[in-house]
């Protein structure tokens, strides 16, 4: 089974710090025209890049469309080799540039693709891992959170990659068991305890590693080569037994809904059979929750301003977006916010919503809308 991790991304700006509720406030001049519901059909990532430009990359496609510092839609990239011949494979969306290129995630096959603007692959990098985040350094250098599965353990890792010599060298790493689905029940809210760290970037000198689990920050200074462990001054979220009840039945009516939806794959009777299997293991799994479970101390943290990391609270009531902010420097929590907006349903996931100098920019559900997404750039009020 999956673990799943709710991940989010959030930036922070000097002068909202004394407020408790930060209003994210449409930016009527930003993308002010489109075709929304062909620009963001499967939109899977949004990844705005340095000088205000900006990039969605589509679930499944190859197309990755481009937009000026304005929002202004520039064209729609699809990448490939100069001869024709061979053709990419199992796309992945583009985590930032290097030297004006792109570059992909890894594929299943460990491939990153690296295209300049019109789209031509210029450079393959492959590695004998899977990358769940990357982060664009200096020196041609990006910053790669992978894992390997070993036979009974899952291997993840930060790692240093250098584009020009296509060497890495870990940073960072942690081993977790792999949970097996042949028992008799499985409690799914374990399922949200895990091993997977965040990446921050906190200056060209220093990468943060965030560990949910652990409530630790590890800084990697690039100069010195060395790792610093900090604590985080909070505890982390504690489920009750109820609360561990709720999330267990959602999840089986989750799953039971999903039934019908195996009969557009292959061996739908196979699929169908193992999604069977696992809500019975749920709900057998309902006698054993019996007392509270500790969880992670926060749910996704990034870097904020100055040498701030805002970290988002694990399980929370739906629209409070209640973070910690804290200071890497003053090794402390400074204060505690939450976002609230009238113009979208916020959805503040990491591939859907960032914030770059000052904007936060989303792929947003227009409020009151049946499903319209766009992409929005909001101020902070």
């Amino acid at each position: 089974m999956k673990k799943l991790l709710l991940i989010i991304t959030i930036l922070f700006a000097s002068y909202i710090v004394d407020a408790q509720n930060i209003n994210l406030v449409k930016d009527e001049s930003y993308a002010v025209s489109g075709d929304w519901t062909k620009i963001c059909d499967n939109a899977k990532k949004l990844t705005v890049f340095d000088d205000g430009t900006a990039i969605i990359s589509h679930t499944n496609e190859n197309r990755y469309s481009l937009f000026d510092k304005n929002g202004k839609l520039l064209k729609d990239i699809k990448i490939y080799f100069e001869n024709g011949k061979k053709k990419p494979f199992n796309l992945q969306p583009v985590f930032g540039k290097i030297n004006n290129l792109y570059f992909t995630g890894t594929n299943s096959q460990g491939i990153i693709y690296l295209f300049n603007d019109n789209g031509l692959i210029v450079k393959e990098i492959t590695v004998d891992f899977s990358s769940h985040e990357m982060i664009s350094l200096t020196n041609n250098k990006i910053a790669l959170f992978g894992g390997t599965s070993w036979e009974t353990q899952w291997h993840y890792f930060v790692a240093i990659l250098d584009v020009n010599t296509d060497d890495y060298h870990i940073i960072y790493s942690d081993f977790e068991d792999i949970m097996s689905l042949r028992g008799e029940y499985v409690i799914y809210a374990k399922a949200l305890i895990n091993h997977r760290v965040d990446m921050v970037k906190i200056s060209d000198d220093v990468l943060a590693i965030a560990v949910p689990d652990e409530g630790k920050l590890l800084l990697y200074n690039f100069t010195e080569n060395s790792l610093i462990e900090k604590k985080l001054d909070w505890q982390p979220k504690i489920l009750s037994v109820e609360e561990q009840k709720k999330i267990q039945t959602d999840a089986i009516e989750k799953y039971k809904k999903e039934f019908d939806t195996w009969q557009n794959y292959p061996n739908p009777e196979k699929l169908a059979e193992k999604q069977q299997e696992l809500v019975k293991q749920l709900e057998n799994g309902m006698n054993h929750i019996t007392e509270p479970l500790t969880v992670s101390w926060y749910s996704s943290a990034i870097k904020g301003n100055g040498d701030n990391i805002l970290f988002f609270d694990y399980i929370e009531d739906a629209g409070k977006n209640s973070f910690h902010t804290y200071s890497v420097g003053q090794n402390k929590t400074i204060y505690k916010n939450s976002f609230q907006c009238a113009d979208c349903d916020l959805s503040i996931t990491k591939n859907k919503f960032v914030i770059h100098n000052g904007y936060v920019y989303g792929i947003q559900k227009v409020k009151g809308s049946k499903n319209e997404l766009r992409l929005v750039r909001f101020e902070m009020k």
